[in-house]
């Protein structure tokens, strides 16, 4: 059919349809099913440049999974004061394959149908990006659709398998009745129609077929009236009794938010059997968007409002309303109170003038004729640790000030001094960089430390450790990353690339202990090569306050398995003030050995044997490892549960096939998976190990199924889930996992802690890449959320979940490659901190043999080994430092933002500001669909963050805040499967 054509058809059902529609009414009056046509509809494309186009008058509707769905309407006006029993959709098929499982939802917004076609970009119809484009976004806030669908947007949704075509082509959705209601009662405007199966596989013996996002389709009204979508309602008893006026009606200003406030009431009880389905809202008079609106809980319970992106006065008062409307459309009384909205707060930062705090760059720095000290021929100046110095060219990655050799913050040439401040629990650090006429030599170089008061470096109980910038191939040329400790442990580390060196670099850490008396230090580093020496003076300045023990911000270093000195791993990273993650499992399911505890019995009668487990983790789990290092005794803040879909219980045998996680197994697979995870919840509470967040995850993917059935483990996307038949499954696994939790919880303690309080902080993880798609499903169950830097296109859905259902939040992605600034760590921490994030997670980080032989933006941990080629220590990248910087930087804004009895989000706007935080996603160089990309530092600006520093570490030094242990508490409400 030409297009014309179909817009002649569509012009002709749009008049038949009241016609139509009188008649469908009376039918309904006498209790048959009522039939409604469709009144509009499109659909929409989230992919690339299609998200901006319209299909209002196309002549099928599509569903393809995440991709593309379409919309559609009737005019329910004929339902109106009667209960809804049930309501089927029909749709004609129009092509292979069929439709599967499909979701029918409400639409949060308003919407135009527009008549294009082919994606056109003219204006005026729906589109991913706008309800009309290309002026009027979806929601209040400027989001796409998925801010009002699926759950979010005060929308539900229900799903449903569509039957098999009939021989005229029609399949039949039963759709869930509070949907139809909602339409009924004006809480949403239309239904939204998505694939849930979204990829189809199959197994033949061990191939793996798999069919990627495949095009379903069906007419749409714009084809013609006898192929157009309708619906069928059967309608129940007549209601026409209002549900009662809300309870308990209040608010809170949103400090920190200008302008927006959190209001709750409680859920009244209908009059009517139709039963209360949502609210109606006002502000002074003036009707809330639907969007912010929430659905109705059960009768008594509480519901929540967040009121934001309205451009409301900050610190005004507001007359908020508040009705209740049933499923039926009757709206009843309304309860009213005053909403007072969040005030701006005025956050001065306490940062000093560049000058003031660049001793270095004064009057010594600025003699004529100042030279650099030297060591033998070379000439020695001290440099910010993160600057990457090219050996062979000089280059300083990122570019410095001309003068940086001669003065900085914490250099100045002319007095030879290094000026460094540092709280208590705190690490600072620095570079010598030691330049002259290729070849330049440093034999063995050997450093020293000697503060006054005491001997050996560790004067005043500060303690220093030397190293040395090693050398690995780029494209660019050797450049540093590695940092070799000087002694034997570095002979340890493979040669260098050969070259003709101009600048080569020494690294200088000094960790200040919890004892260290505040004020100025002063010592002496020596540094000697051959019998060359140099003496450099050091000023250590120590503040007077401390940084907490437990981590206020989790960088977490995910890994996928060590080498057998793993706790050489666990070491370093938590000197580091990081995390070290290891998976137990792999995907095609087997258990890496040793990780998980012996599975003795079978059935209910099933136990764990935790005697090998137990001594090789709990000393990371009590820690016991880690009693000799600056947080001493703190346990590893993360660890990887065993659990997952192939443990306790095997998927071969117990996997029937299909795509629905709550149909493929048996009950007995779920009674194994929950008994196990509450014998974890029991013995970690008996032992007492309560400090750490145990993350049962489910990592695997049935991607790796494509070199055969048995080389994966899972038949579904588990990390990164892009169907939602991959959200069911966690779903599925998430409820057990959390119905064994609680059946630990609610038992008695019997081990050597009964009186302990604090129960093991058992949390549900998930890795997500699409949060826009995870719909309501984990709401609940979700404790841990790792996100990738969708959360900064999505922070609406992200973050409200986290202040609503007290979730954790780490952001995903990659580190700067060797030839990038070392700077990127740093600035991550800092920007994902001032968004609301908790931590941040580079994918993967530890390194190989071959990464010292060729330059790997993965390894932030590099293997060291014997002349034997046994696992002799462990490397940290210098980039693993920058990790230290950003999470050490944060630990003070926490600091800050306590003392002066601030939210986070209050310090967030002046803080980005200051340090001109604008990550913003880039591509890896491994690329594809599913790469976890890099935030890119952009604008960052190292010196702004320096000047902040120094002036925070010098307003809470005067402060005096009393030391704390922890200063956030990363504890997830039970969960109620």
């Amino acid at each position: 059919m030409k297009r014309r054509d179909v817009l002649f058809v569509t012009k002709a059902i749009a008049l038949a349809s009241g016609p139509f529609l009188a008649r469908a009414q009376q039918a309904g009056a006498k209790g048959r099913d009522i039939r409604l046509e469709a009144t509009r509809d499109a659909w929409v494309s989230e992919v690339g440049r299609e998200a901006d186009g319209n299909n209002g008058a196309a002549p099928r509707l599509k569903l393809k999974s995440y991709q593309e769905m379409s919309l559609l309407d009737v005019d329910a006006s004929p339902l109106s004061g009667r209960v809804i029993e049930a309501a089927t959709l029909h749709l004609k098929h129009a092509g292979d394959p069929p439709l599967r499982r499909v979701t029918v939802g409400g639409i949060g917004a308003e919407w135009f149908e527009g008549t294009g076609s082919n994606y056109s970009t003219d204006p005026g119809g729906a589109t991913f990006h706008r309800r009309r484009h290309p002026d009027l976004p979806w929601s209040v806030g400027g989001g796409d659709l998925c801010h009002v669908i699926l759950g979010n947007g005060g929308t539900n949704w229900g799903n449903a398998d569509a039957t098999a075509p009939d021989a005229d082509g029609w399949q039949e959705i039963e759709v869930r009745p509070a949907v139809v209601a909602a339409r009924v009662a004006g809480l949403s405007h239309g239904f939204l129609l998505f694939d849930d199966t979204g990829s189809e596989f199959a197994r033949k013996g061990d191939r793996f077929e798999l069919r990627l996002l495949p095009n379903r389709f069906a007419f749409s009204k714009d084809q013609n009236r006898a192929t157009a979508p309708y619906l069928t309602v059967r309608l129940g008893a007549e209601d026409r009794r209002a549900p009662r006026a809300p309870t308990g009606l209040e608010s809170s200003p949103l400090e920190g938010s200008p302008g927006e406030a959190v209001a709750s009431w409680v859920t009244p009880r209908d009059e009517g059997p139709a039963g209360t389905l949502g609210f109606v809202a006002t502000l002074d008079g003036k009707a809330l968007p639907r969007e912010l609106i929430p659905l109705a809980d059960a009768p008594g319970k509480r519901v929540e409002m967040h009121l934001r992106d309205l451009g409301l006065e900050p610190g005004k008062s507001a007359s908020l309303t508040v009705a209740a409307v049933d499923a039926a459309g009757n709206v009843g009384p309304a309860a009213k109170a005053a909403v007072r909205l969040a005030g701006r707060m005025e956050v001065p930062l306490p940062m000093p003038t560049r000058a003031a705090e660049r001793p270095g760059r004064g009057a010594s720095a600025a003699a004529a004729g100042g030279g650099l000290p030297r060591l033998g021929d070379a000439e020695v100046a001290v440099i910010d640790e993160l600057v990457k110095v090219h050996p062979e060219t000089g280059r300083m990655i990122p570019p410095q000030p001309a003068g940086v050799l001669r003065g900085s913050p914490i250099w100045d040439a002319a007095s030879r001094t290094i000026r460094l401040e540092a709280a208590r629990n705190e690490s600072v650090a620095f570079q010598v960089l030691i330049r002259g006429a290729s070849p330049i030599r440093v034999d063995a170089p050997r450093m020293g430390l000697e503060m006054e008061g005491g001997q050996g470096g560790r004067g005043l109980g500060v303690e220093a450790a030397f190293g040395r910038y090693h050398l690995v191939p780029t494209a660019e040329g050797p450049l540093p990353d590695p940092i070799v400790p000087l002694g034997p442990a570095g002979a340890l580390a493979p040669a260098e690339p050969a070259g003709r060196f101009v600048a080569r670099g020494l690294h200088a850490e000094l960790y200040v202990p919890h004892e260290a008396a505040a004020g100025m230090h002063r010592g002496t580093l020596t540094i000697e090569s051959g019998r060359d020496r140099l003496d450099l003076a050091v000023a250590l300045r120590v503040r007077d306050f401390t940084l907490p023990d437990h981590l206020s911000f989790l960088p977490e270093m995910n890994a996928y398995g060590l080498p057998e000195d793993e706790r050489d791993y666990y070491r370093l990273a938590h000197r580091h003030r990081t995390v070290l993650n290891r998976l137990p499992y792999h995907q095609d399911g087997r258990m890496s050995e040793g990780c998980a505890p012996g599975l003795v019995g079978e059935g209910p009668a099933r136990r764990l044997d935790w005697t090998a487990w137990d001594r090789r983790f709990g000393p990371l789990l009590d820690g016991s490892a880690f009693a000799d290092l600056p947080r001493k005794g703190v346990p590893v803040e993360c660890f990887y549960l065993p659990l997952h879909e192939n443990w306790p219980s095997p998927m071969e045998g117990n996997y029937r096939g299909g795509y629905w996680a709550d149909q493929a197994f048996p009950e007995s697979y779920r009674r194994a998976f929950a008994l196990a995870s509450q014998q974890f919840a029991e013995h970690f509470r008996d032992r007492g190990w309560g400090d750490t967040l145990f993350h049962g995850f489910l990592n695997n993917k049935n991607n790796f199924k494509a070199a055969g059935w048995s080389r994966g483990s899972s038949p579904w996307l588990l990390d990164e889930p892009a169907n939602f038949q991959d959200f069911w499954a966690l779903r599925y696994f998430a409820r057990a996992f959390h119905e064994g939790v609680n059946r630990a919880r609610g038992g008695a303690s019997g081990g050597p802690h009964p009186g302990r309080a604090s129960f093991p902080r058992m949390v549900f993880r998930a890795d997500i890449s699409r949060p826009q798609w995870r719909r309501d499903t984990l709401d609940g169950l979700l404790d841990y959320l790792v996100v990738s830097s969708a959360m900064r296109e999505y922070p609406r859905l992200v973050l409200d979940r986290k202040r609503r259902l007290g979730e954790i939040v780490v952001e995903y992605g990659s580190t700067n490659p060797v030839t990038a600034s070392n700077w990127q760590p740093v600035s991550w921490c800092l920007d994902a901190w001032t968004l609301g994030a908790d931590g941040v997670l580079p994918w993967q980080t530890i390194g190989d043999a071959a990464s010292w032989r060729k330059a790997d933006e993965l390894a932030l941990f590099y293997p060291l080994v014997d002349g034997r080629g046994r696992a002799a220590g462990v490397a940290p990248s210098i980039r693993l430092k920058a990790y230290r910087r950003g999470q050490q930087d944060v630990e003070y804004l926490t600091l800050w933002a306590r003392h002066r009895g601030l939210p986070r989000e209050a310090l967030a706007a002046p803080v980005r500001r200051a340090l001109k935080l604008a990550g913003t996603r880039r591509a890896t160089e491994a690329g594809g669909p599913e790469d976890a990309g890099r935030i890119d530092p952009a604008g960052f600006d190292p010196d702004a963050l320096r000047s902040l520093r120094s002036g925070i570490g010098e307003a809470l030094s005067r402060a005096r805040p009393a030391p704390a242990a922890r200063l956030v508490d990363f504890r997830t409400p039970p969960r109620e499967p």
